[in-house]
């Protein structure tokens, strides 16, 4: 009896493991298949959203100089159905900060160009901007640079030598405005404000003073940093709206192919024989001279007009210039927003306000160039001489936030890129993923019927 219970209990055992063996096998590929389907949705996210970057893309191709199509288009930006795989649907959405409504988003796109571009601004700009305290502009001037002089405020190698984990500082231009993250002084809440995720919405976390990360102010308005208000992404081809490289009126040289007045092609001529440049093509905006000596049969003394007035000015911004083939850092004046404006040379917090609000009534047309400032009466010729080599009419780079996502599995993935159409394609030249930053906004994840 014994023997025959020994065997009974070693049969229940054997029994026991192998139905625990089996039980653990069965749990393994249920979790195997699980990770498999949570991993192809994945996937299926991403595809989504690059569906969305290509689309993005395309729209730009042809529609980049029309702000209607891009900045706040839902009929091509939200929603928009991508496939079907038999058992969810998948979608994706591009959104960004709605300044006229800040308690909903926009879907649309967010203008490069209307940004300063930290890595050539002038010290005096970077200080205009709200927040760039005088520590800040001294140690991002100290670090792109390529001296070794360190600024009353900033801080050059040797400081980041000392530090706990010493890093080599850039010396050059920045490569994406994350990086200002390693300039000494620069914080998460001075680069990205309160809009922890960067959805451009103020939420209950970013509206309740310390109660909860991350830190704010608890004022009911959304901060949304120096990312607002910075790129390091903007510069343009220095071509007219044809096409063609712009006419450089200090080499004298192709002139007569920029169909200027005849008295205007004289007076270039005349200026530049008697030893002077020209700081930029709005210099000639009403501009007269007293020569220095006789020219043919103009006397010593005699004084000449540039014939440059109103009806000319836009031609002669497009067509001429004094600079490069490439223009970096350019704003463009009717996209920036006014606390950009405010920190350009020529302006102030007021002149800001009246040429953000003034820019929605000027024709289209007249905008192609910034002479609308002057042609429009905003502000004087003097004064749009002192603002205009900071100032462009055209955008190239656009930052787009997209999120994609599933029905009903509810899975989701969230991208942000810059797209750059300075070239002779839309290229991306940054993207990140911004997923773990969570879901930027709710949507409805029940099944649709869809009639396609």
């Amino acid at each position: 009896m014994n023997r025959r219970g020994t065997i009974l209990v070693a049969v229940l055992v054997v029994i026991s493991l192998t139905a625990l063996a089996a039980a653990t096998l069965l749990y393994r590929a249920q979790a195997e298949m699980y990770a498999a389907v949570a991993g192809s949705r994945r996937h299926q996210a991403f595809a989504a959203l690059a569906s969305g970057i290509q689309r993005t893309m395309a729209i730009l191709a042809v529609g980049r100089a029309d702000r209607e199509i891009w900045y706040d288009n839902p009929e091509l930006f939200q929603e928009q159905f991508v496939c079907s795989d038999g058992v969810n649907s998948w979608y994706f959405t591009v959104y960004a900060y709605n300044p006229s409504d800040p308690e909903t988003l926009r879907n649309g796109l967010i203008d490069e160009a209307g940004k300063v571009n930290l890595s050539v601004a002038a010290p005096e700009i970077l200080a205009g901007l709200p927040g760039m305290e005088p520590d800040l502009v001294d140690s991002l001037v100290d670090y792109r640079d390529r001296d070794d002089e360190t600024s009353p405020e900033g801080a050059e190698q040797e400081y980041y030598s000392q530090l706990e984990y010493p890093y080599l500082i850039k010396n050059g231009p920045l490569a994406t405005l994350d990086e200002l993250l390693l300039v000494k002084g620069f914080t998460a809440r001075i680069v990205y404000g309160e809009d922890h995720n960067l959805n451009g919405l103020l939420e209950s976390n970013e509206d309740d003073a310390d109660e909860s990360f991350p830190p704010d102010n608890g004022d009911g308005r959304l901060d949304r940093g120096l990312l607002a208000l910075m790129t390091v992404w903007t510069y343009e081809m220095n071509r007219a709206a044809d096409g063609e490289p712009r006419i450089n009126i200090n080499a004298l040289v192709g002139l007569e192919r920029a169909e200027l007045r005849p008295e205007t092609v004289e007076f270039i001529t005349l200026y530049r024989s008697e030893g002077n440049t020209f700081s930029h093509p709005a210099d000639l905006l009403e501009m007269r001279y007293q020569l220095k000596k006789k020219q043919g049969k103009k006397p010593a003394g005699q004084w000449i007009d540039s014939g440059v007035g109103p009806g000319d000015l836009p031609d002669v911004l497009d067509r001429l210039t004094t600079e490069g083939p490439v223009l970096f850092g350019k704003v463009n004046v009717n996209a920036a927003p006014a606390e950009v404006l405010a920190a350009l040379p020529g302006f102030d917090e007021e002149l800001a306000d009246r040429v953000v609000r003034a820019r929605a009534d000027v024709d289209p047309a007249a905008k192609e160039t910034p002479a609308w400032l002057y042609t429009e009466n905003i502000v004087s010729a003097d004064t749009f001489k002192v603002m205009a080599s900071m100032l462009t009419a055209r955008s190239y780079q656009f930052r787009l936030r997209c999120v994609a996502y599933g029905r009903p599995c509810g899975q989701f993935r969230v991208i942000e890129a810059v797209i750059d159409l300075a070239r002779s394609a839309p290229r991306v030249v940054y993207q990140r993923d911004l997923t773990r930053l969570g879901m930027p906004f709710a949507v409805d994840v029940e099944l649709e019927e869809r009639t396609e």
